[in-house]
Formats: structure tokens, C-alpha cells, sequence
């Protein structure tokens, strides 16, 4: 299973612990699970913190020649995490990371009538390439 981890930028800790850890902990003893995360603030950062402790499979999507955040090496099974980077925008990164995977946990808490968010549209896209999502 290789499962992409994201949602919106503005999530607080308090909400990522309600949405996203307790499905987070029924895979972590899963041996063949892989996990995809963006390089973003909010649900990117803090599943990278909730991870880096926890397992090396995981890939890095990110924008630029660097990741924008990325845990510490010392004492933590980052060293272990692939880069997959370079690309030109949040859209092509995020698109690389919907291709790569095969699950999917994500909680849009930012759309309204008038604005759909980025979280939003991604879970659409996911859905649409018959991604099965974790944790709905």
C-alpha cells in the first residue's frame, strides 16, 4: 500500500490528532505500507513529525531543489525517507503524488460554497482515479 498523506495548511495540531492519528496507528505495524507526503506546512509537517520516528518508508514529494521542511536526521528514521523533488509547482508535485499511490488519507476543512480548496480538489482527483481512501 503506498498511501498519500495530505490536507489543508491550515490544520491545527489538535485537528490533525483527531483526523488523521488514530488511522495512522492501525497501519503503523503494517510492514507494507509506504507513505507519501508533500513538503507543505500544516498536515504535511506535522504527518512528517508523527512519522519520523516511526518508519523510513516514506517519500518526500517536494517543490524546488530542497524540501521546504523536513524533520531531523539525529536519532530519527529520516535518513532512511527518499526525496522525490525538483518540480515546478505545489499542482505538479501533488499530481506526482497522486499518481504514485494507491490510498489515500485526506480531510478538507477549508472549502466553502465560494472557494474550493487545493485539499479539496485532490481528493476529487484521487476519487476519480479510483484511489481508496483511508479513514473517510
Amino acid at each position: 500500500m503506498r498511501l498519500y498523506l495530505f490536507g489543508n495548511g491550515s490544520l491545527s495540531f489538535e485537528e490533525f490528532l483527531r483526523r488523521y492519528y488514530a488511522p495512522l496507528v492501525d497501519l503503523r505495524d503494517q510492514p507494507d505500507v509506504e507513505y507519501l507526503v508533500c513538503d507543505f506546512r500544516g498536515v504535511d509537517t506535522l504527518a512528517m513529525e508523527h512519522l519520523k520516528c516511526v518508519t523510513a518508508r516514506v517519500r518526500v514529494f517536494h517543490v524546488g531543489e530542497r524540501p521546504r521542511y523536513l524533520p531531523d536526521r539525529y536519532r530519527t528514521k529520516v535518513s532512511g525517507w527518499t526525496l522525490v523533488g525538483a518540480f515546478a509547482s505545489d499542482e505538479a508535485r501533488d499530481a506526482a503524488a497522486i499518481e504514485a499511490c494507491t490510498h489515500f488519507l485526506a480531510h478538507d476543512v477549508t472549502s466553502t460554497p465560494a472557494r474550493v480548496s487545493g485539499t479539496q480538489r485532490n481528493i476529487e482527483r484521487c476519487l476519480a482515479l479510483g484511489k481508496q481512501r483511508i479513514g473517510a
